[in-house]
């Protein structure tokens, strides 16, 4: 009978250890393990001879020389004074914005940006139940029996009025079963376009706000936003109630070593003390609480868990006076 060829796994394993500097002689004593000594020499000795290996060389160079450009912005990320919080702070002029936040993709609080907008005084879930009551929305729903509640929102899509909801929100208590999210796309309805009239940006850092440029979340308290990163800079702005968020540097690369569902991280945050990989138990994970007035620059590209610690009303800008597309950056699509 034939001899059974070896398995992608066995010849993987060869491949990385021979790239890795392992000699021919002690990977063929461990292949011999589970094979026959000459079977072994022979699969080992194909590998190492075969012209893909360099190949493979080249590539995991090129790897590594990245990874250096990772750790690098991580380890100078370590040195800040308080390395696990964001900075909060009055809103700059746009030059200061732009050098110090933009373009050094860093995140911060900006404890004033929306101090003069109207919605801060105006939008609370009687607001909403008042003067759109009887206005059909869409919502996520069922969002406890899906794992990937937020990969999967297209199925979970549900239509119900807004009185309606907003008593369910305040009825509640904690619950992440249901949820307006960004991907219900309310601002582009014409009805709600309306509250584009409560929102005030700077105008030196802002364009006037386009309905596909923002977007609306209300829920109640324990709604969370699972870890994924966006391709979009975004100013985040909490209206109503309180929320916590986890933000993670694109340069802790562990994060793509963890499985990936297009943007978002399978790594529950809540454990990351106990992974197996030590690179995933040295993550830096920065964290802040925002409540009514603070507004959070979220970077394109930074990971990012989003948890509501009460009944809130959320708010997103995208429209600001820099190009703002980097649809380009998908790593959990390669």
């Amino acid at each position: 009978m034939p001899a059974r060829e070896l398995s992608i796994d066995h010849r993987a394993w060869i491949v990385e250890n021979l790239l890795a500097g392992f000699g021919e002689a002690e990977l063929v004593a461990q292949l011999a393990t589970q094979l026959p000594a000459a079977r072994a020499r022979k699969e080992v000795r194909a590998v190492a001879r075969s012209p893909l290996l360099a190949v493979c060389a080249r590539l995991a160079r090129r790897a590594q020389r990245l990874e250096l450009v990772a750790a690098l912005g991580r380890n100078h990320g370590r040195a800040e004074p308080m390395p696990t919080t964001i900075e909060r702070r009055t809103t700059p002029n746009a030059d200061e914005f732009f050098r110090h936040y933009w373009a050094a993709h860093r995140p911060v609080v900006l404890t004033d940006a929306i101090a003069r907008w109207p919605a801060l005084r105006k939008w609370t879930p009687a607001y909403f139940r008042r003067w759109f009551g009887r206005e059909m929305i869409e919502i996520a729903a069922g969002r406890d029996a899906d794992p990937d509640y937020d990969a999967n929102f297209a199925a979970h899509r549900k239509r119900v009025r807004m009185d309606r909801f907003i008593d369910r929100v305040l009825a509640a208590g904690a619950s992440n079963d249901f949820y307006m999210v960004s991907n219900n796309r309310t601002m582009v309805r014409r009805r709600f376009r309306a509250l584009l009239d409560d929102i005030r940006p700077q105008p030196d850092l802002f364009e006037r706000p386009a309905p596909l440029a923002t977007s609306l979340w209300i829920g109640p308290a324990g709604t969370i936003t699972p870890l994924h990163h966006d391709t979009t800079n975004i100013l985040f702005a909490q209206i109503y109630g309180r929320k916590r968020v986890e933000l993670i540097s694109p340069h802790e690369t562990a994060l793509l070593a963890a499985p990936l569902n297009g943007f978002y991280s399978s790594v529950a945050l809540e454990r990351v003390a106990e992974a197996t990989h030590p690179a995933l138990r040295a993550m830096l994970v920065k964290s802040v609480e925002l409540g009514p007035g603070d507004s959070l620059f979220i970077p394109a590209g930074w990971w990012h868990r989003v948890t509501s610690l009460s009944v809130s009303i959320s708010f997103s800008l995208l429209s600001f006076r820099r190009p703002n597309d980097f649809d380009w950056y998908r790593p959990g699509h390669v």
